[in-house]
Parts: C-alpha cells; sequence; structure tokens
C-alpha cells in the first residue's frame, strides 16, 4: 500500500485534512469493519477517493455492505435478553434446578402460550439458536439433497440460506421459508430473493419440489398443528420426490439406533404412541432449543404416515453408510433422520446409492469412522 496525497478539502467535511487517502481508508476500515484493510478493497477504495469520490458516500458504501450489515446485526441479536419464564408462570414448572426446569403442559392452550412466549421476545432473532455459516454439516445436507436427485428443494427453516446458497451454486431450483426477521439481514446475496418470510400453511408456491428439507425444524412447531405441517409438505413434495427431515427423536429405532434417550421419568411412563406434555427447558425456563415437540421416533414415523409419506428405510441406510465417519466425529445429533416418500412411489435405492455416493463422498474426504 502506497502513500498517497492529501485529501482535497472539498472532500473531507469535517476530517483533518493532514489525512493522506490511505490514511482514511486505513480508519475506515478499523472503524467500521474493526479490522485492517484487504488489499483489494483498500485500492478499490483509494480509487474512487483519488478520482473525486466524496468521503461521507464511501462510508454509505461501507456501512451498505454486507460484512457491516453482519457485524452490525450478529451484535444486535446478541443483545436480546429473554425474560425468566419461571419467575412469570411458576405454577407451570413442576421441577425447576439450577441448570434446568420442566414445564408442564396441562392444557392445550399451554403449547400455544409457549408459542407466543417465543415469537413475542424473538427467541429465533438469536444466534444461540441457529448458526449463519457454511460449515461442514450444511455442506454434508446439501450434498444430501444433491443425492436425492433434486433439481428444485424447498427448505423450511432455512434461517440466512446457507445450504439453499450451495444448492444454488450447483444450479437446483431453491425456495426457502423463514420466520426469523434477521435471517433476512443476513441472507447470502445469491438466494435472498429466494426466502420467503411467513408461515408455510399460508403461502403460495407456483411449483411442487423435488426434495423437502426441514433440518431441525419440525420440532419447534406446535404439536397441535404438526399433522397441518406434514400435510403441506406432502402436497410440496412431487410424486418422485422425497422429504429429508432431521429432528431430535427420543427412544430407540430400528434403522437409526438411540440417539436421544427418553431420559424424563414422564416420557417414560407416557410411552411412545403420543407427543410429551412435559418440556425440558433452560433454567429460564425456555425450552431447550425453542423445541415444543418431544416425542419418539415411532411417534414421528406415524405421524408422517397418517398422511400417506413412508420411510424409506433403504436409502436411510445407504446414507448412514455413507455419513458414519460424519456422524461419528462431527455431528451425532444428525443421525436421527428420516427419508420419506409418497407410499405409491417406489425409486431404484442402486440409482439413489450411486447418486448420494457421488456427491457425498467429496465432502467427507479427510474424516474417519
Amino acid at each position: 500500500m502506497r502513500d498517497s496525497p492529501s485529501l482535497p478539502d472539498t472532500n473531507l467535511e469535517g476530517c483533518n485534512a493532514g489525512f493522506t487517502y490511505d490514511d482514511v481508508v486505513k480508519e475506515l476500515y478499523l472503524g467500521l469493519l474493526e479490522r485492517s484493510a484487504d488489499d483489494s478493497g483498500f485500492e478499490s477504495y483509494l480509487e474512487a477517493l483519488r478520482r473525486g469520490a466524496h468521503l461521507r458516500d464511501i462510508i454509505r458504501n461501507m456501512v451498505a455492505s454486507g460484512e457491516f450489515q453482519t457485524r452490525n446485526n450478529s451484535a444486535r441479536a446478541l443483545s436480546i435478553v429473554l425474560p425468566d419464564l419461571t419467575k412469570l408462570y411458576p405454577d407451570k414448572y413442576v421441577r425447576k434446578g439450577s441448570d434446568s426446569a420442566i414445564f408442564e403442559v396441562s392444557s392445550d392452550n399451554d403449547f400455544a402460550l409457549m408459542e407466543s412466549l417465543i415469537v413475542k421476545n424473538r427467541y429465533y432473532d438469536s444466534f444461540g439458536a441457529w448458526a449463519p455459516e457454511i460449515d461442514l454439516d450444511k455442506r454434508v445436507t446439501a450434498a444430501i439433497v444433491r443425492g436425492l436427485c433434486a433439481r428444485s428443494c424447498i427448505e423450511l427453516g432455512c434461517f440466512t440460506g446457507s445450504v439453499l446458497s450451495l444448492l444454488a451454486e450447483q444450479g437446483v431450483d431453491v425456495y426457502g421459508v423463514e420466520i426469523s426477521h434477521l435471517a433476512f439481514l443476513l441472507a447470502h446475496a445469491n438466494i435472498h430473493e429466494k426466502i420467503r418470510f411467513g408461515n408455510l400453511l399460508e403461502l403460495h408456491f407456483d411449483i411442487v419440489y423435488d426434495v423437502f428439507l426441514g433440518m431441525d425444524v419440525l420440532e419447534h412447531l406446535n404439536p397441535l398443528h404438526l399433522s397441518r405441517y406434514i400435510a403441506r409438505i406432502a402436497e410440496l413434495v412431487k410424486r418422485d420426490g422425497f422429504a429429508y427431515i432431521n429432528s431430535p427423536m427420543f427412544g430407540t429405532d430400528d434403522v437409526f439406533g438411540t440417539v436421544f434417550e427418553a431420559y424424563l421419568p414422564e416420557w417414560q411412563q407416557a410411552g411412545e404412541d403420543d407427543f410429551w406434555r412435559y418440556m425440558h427447558c433452560d433454567a429460564k425456563g425456555w425450552p431447550m432449543h425453542g423445541h415444543l415437540v418431544w416425542a419418539s421416533p415411532r411417534w414421528w414415523e406415524n405421524a408422517f404416515l397418517h398422511h400417506r409419506l413412508v420411510r424409506d428405510r433403504n436409502i436411510e441406510a445407504v446414507l448412514h453408510t455413507l455419513l458414519e465417519p460424519f456422524f461419528e466425529t462431527v455431528a451425532p445429533a444428525r443421525r436421527s433422520f428420516f427419508v420419506l416418500r409418497h407410499c405409491d412411489f417406489t425409486p431404484d435405492v442402486e440409482i439413489v446409492g450411486r447418486h448420494l455416493s457421488s456427491t457425498i463422498s467429496p465432502v467427507m474426504t479427510g474424516l474417519t469412522a
């Protein structure tokens, strides 16, 4: 980075006239982005100033950048302070310890109460619940979708669209549905216009999709309304398409084993045939990770079967074999997934398996079981 002449007075407008072009650009990077200037950005802003751009326009440009918006809104998200529900609704909690509490749903209205508190207090506008970066988990998920022969994909609860961004780069026609306002501020640029804010039940779609994707999202819905959402998912999946669902399921499954124990005695007593009316919460009474549905794999499977979406255990088995190193070393909770299809569609498992292997193997390089 080379030195340059002092800025003309007409460009400074309130700044120290002894500053050089170099000084100002460096200070803007440190002040607004809290880092040193990269070479390409430095030269770009330097050239703009040399050509007569006003300092105010340079500042506006930097403030409008995705990097500044991400930093600014991340700080705002992290500043969200949730109230202590155990103090506001003490009678709703049957047990309270130093680091957790158990919320009892004594009536259906209690589900609506917790759901409304989550929305009112902007629970999902906090990075404590979601991660916006593109990491190995997102790359594996995108590889699964592509391996399911997807030319189109709709994702519920896409947040900033990390998986959709990866899919779009591979030529997949993508669409996202999200309820976090923060997600729209931080959405990846290449799919920003492909995300819609709102309720899946109320949005209209012009097409049906090869793959419906729901990663850690359905458990956040009110279980009393979940059947309507599953019916909508069935409508949005092509007759020869798939729904890929990952949710925490408590108890033992014949395909993925036991990922999460049914550890509360109230759950064990209630059995596996219905969702449970005792929510495991944090010390302030908020459901862990915002989950409203706590249930066994058997209950989840029957909920989908009611709408003629059946598990393809053969494809699930292929995925477990391909992803075992990932599950073992990176994300064991991802084991509890379903690959669902319409009951009148029987895919060629050998063909799908080859597709899955071709898309998953490259992102698994370096992982060992």
